[in-house]
């Protein structure tokens, strides 16, 4: 396909589903989060977190996909459909046109770990967008690779036992299922994510980062806090195991309460109270609890001032150009806690711009 005959797709696709592709999720109560300080509410900030993702170097000159951009891509295009933006979701589509064409194969990563097959979550969302079709072969590609030879358990292969990976299996999975409606995938993202409650978290709601990694890292916790909204927003609540996973995602919200900072922010080790505060994991834990207001999950004024101070902080941590700082590079595991405190800051660094843009999209709801 070539990117002129993709665009006139595009456009005729989006004139034709623009009053059902874009509205809220119905789901969703109506909850006025307002009014915000000028400057930063959820809506004209989002628009400019997008716009700042359009900006920078396309991934197809650079050195192709990466799990940040494929998170990244898939937050602008849920964010802008949110809104019913057609001029800023076309502009984001725009961007990723090439991997439909001959020549952007080489760009799409290869299907063989959760961080090139979280890819498929985009193609997914951007057909839930159009409606173009060869976005759901693509995006059902990955999602089926991911279990092209289960292992015990009838896991995916490329369960990893990190906290990202219950994010990229389960978030590839429930998307696939929402579309197809086909249960195989929301059994797979439930079995997974049962692994991992199991394995990882603990009596006061969090999650260990890993087995040997007893540690509360504040980016593990939000990949772990996003799958599990993930989870609870995209099954339906009589599938097996939603009952777990709902428990699960309520006692993990609670916990995060506990060790808010007083600005909003939450830390890189999210119970050390001298840690310093971490962008990434402010984000996601926003997005997890505004979701959870949203429907009516969390009660008590708490949480509803818990999410509000959390997106005011983030705001204050943006620079002019709209680029969030003190975002954590990538990290291992480490059973030792100067590990994760010794770790580098960046500014702009995706992490932080894709989970700030979940976080004003759920506050657009």
């Amino acid at each position: 396909m070539t990117l002129r005959r993709y665009s006139l797709l595009l456009l005729l696709s989006l004139l034709l589903l623009s009053q059902t592709a874009m509205t809220c999720h119905a789901a969703t109560a109506a909850i006025n989060w307002g009014p915000w300080p000028k400057g930063d509410a959820p809506k004209a900030l989002g628009i400019k977190l997008v716009h700042n993702l359009l900006a920078r170097k396309h991934f197809a000159m650079a050195h192709g996909f990466s799990y940040m951009e494929s998170c990244a891509g898939y937050a602008a295009a849920r964010f802008a459909g949110s809104i019913g933006d057609k001029r800023l979701l076309a502009a984001v589509v725009k961007r990723y046109a090439v991997i439909l064409t001959r020549r952007g194969h080489k760009y799409v990563p290869p299907p063989v770990n959760v961080d090139n097959s979280v890819f498929g979550i985009l193609p997914l969302e951007i057909y839930q967008q159009t409606g173009l079709k060869p976005y759901l072969k693509l995006g059902l590609r990955f999602a089926n690779a991911q279990w092209n030879k289960p292992v015990a358990g009838k896991l995916s292969p490329e369960t990893n036992y990190y906290l990202d990976g219950a994010y990229k299996l389960a978030a590839v999975q429930i998307h696939a299922w929402q579309i197809t409606q086909k249960k195989r995938y929301a059994r797979r993202a439930v079995r997974e994510l049962l692994l991992f409650i199991k394995d990882f978290q603990q009596s006061d709601g969090l999650f260990f980062h890993g087995i040997k990694a007893h540690v509360y890292w504040g980016r593990g916790d939000g990949w772990m806090a996003s799958a599990l909204t993930e989870a609870v927003t995209g099954l339906p609540a009589t599938f097996p195991g939603y009952t777990k996973i709902m428990r699960s995602y309520k006692a993990m919200m609670a916990g995060l309460l506990k060790y808010q900072a007083k600005d909003g922010m939450w830390r890189q080790v999210v119970n050390d109270p001298k840690a310093w505060k971490e962008s990434s994991c402010t984000g996601m834990f926003t997005y997890a609890l505004a979701t959870g207001v949203n429907h009516g999950w969390l009660h008590g004024a708490e949480y509803r001032t818990a999410v509000k101070k959390g997106w005011l902080a983030l705001c204050r941590h943006l620079d002019k150009k709209y680029n969030v700082r003190d975002v954590c590079i990538l990290t291992e595991h480490a059973n030792n806690w100067a590990y994760y405190l010794s770790r580098p800051k960046q500014t702009g660094n995706l992490h932080g711009q894709f989970s700030m843009m979940w976080a004003a999209r759920e506050l657009c709801q």
